[in-house]
């Protein structure tokens, strides 16, 4: 083990995955307060058709699976906002739609696409260019955040009150929708784009059986994050696994042992 961490690759990893968990860590606290597992995996699962359509017209497929996962995002709060249809069924609609047209566009691609390495990721195969991209989106969405963070909070909790004191719930939506897809996009090259749906919701869903208090749950969410996909990491170097499977195998084992441990803290 000491021998990798000498590794710049697997330093690279180690920094990356410190990345992506403050970041999906923190989101995975509104993901949970606000019941939006189905509408995380789904702008995961979007941002595939974008990146399929950005290899097959040359582009580069961070910025395909961003306007993707952006472009369903917007759809699916309007979608919502209308009243017509509800969050979970507007997402589940437009997010076959680009998938669909990402399996299209792959019967078009006349290059090798490394699509394990899409689905599932490669954190080991990190570059500095990815690292900075993960920094750049981490801090934009960290700083959306905390400026926006009492009317997310807010209406979170308690939609009806916070549209009664003032807060725009459309706006707060279609903010915390399009903070996920950056989330998403930022985060593939960790774990692929069928996990990271799985890192935006396991933190949280660790944490809340543990925690009483918005202030609590945030940060087990972060931690929950961080131990998650660095042990994850560490233990598929040990185990000799995919370490996409590892951080989120990780992070169920850390899930069942929170409700575990809330379950011995219940009287009697």
């Amino acid at each position: 083990m000491s021998e990798f961490l000498s590794y710049p690759f697997f330093q690279r990893a180690l920094v990356a995955g410190l990345l992506a968990a403050v970041l999906c860590g923190t989101l995975s606290f509104f993901v949970i307060l606000r019941r939006l597992a189905f509408v995380g995996s789904g702008i995961a699962h979007a941002a595939f058709g974008g990146v399929a359509l950005a290899v097959l017209f040359g582009l580069p497929p961070a910025a395909g699976g961003l306007a993707a996962a952006i472009l369903v995002a917007v759809a699916t709060s309007h979608a919502a906002a209308s009243g017509h249809v509800s969050e979970d069924a507007a997402v589940g609609v437009f997010t076959v739609a680009a998938m669909a047209a990402g399996v299209v566009a792959l019967g078009f691609v006349r290059t090798n696409v490394d699509l394990f390495g899409l689905m599932f990721g490669n954190i080991l195969t990190v570059a500095p260019s990815d690292l900075l991209l993960l920094a750049v989106a981490g801090l934009l969405v960290l700083a959306t955040l905390a400026y926006f963070f009492r009317p997310l909070l807010y209406a979170s909790v308690d939609e009806e009150g916070a549209e009664a004191s003032g807060v725009d719930i459309g706006r707060m939506r279609l903010l915390l929708f399009c903070l996920l897809g950056v989330a998403v996009v930022a985060s593939i090259k960790v774990v692929g784009i069928l996990l990271v749906s799985a890192l935006l919701v396991l933190p949280g869903a660790a944490a809340r059986p543990l925690a009483a208090r918005w202030p609590a749950l945030l940060a087990l969410s972060v931690g929950a994050a961080v131990v998650t996909v660095e042990g994850g990491l560490l233990a598929s170097v040990v185990a000799d696994v995919p370490p996409g499977g590892a951080i989120i195998l990780g992070g169920g084992v850390l899930f069942v042992a929170a409700l575990a441990v809330s379950r011995l803290r219940q009287p009697g």
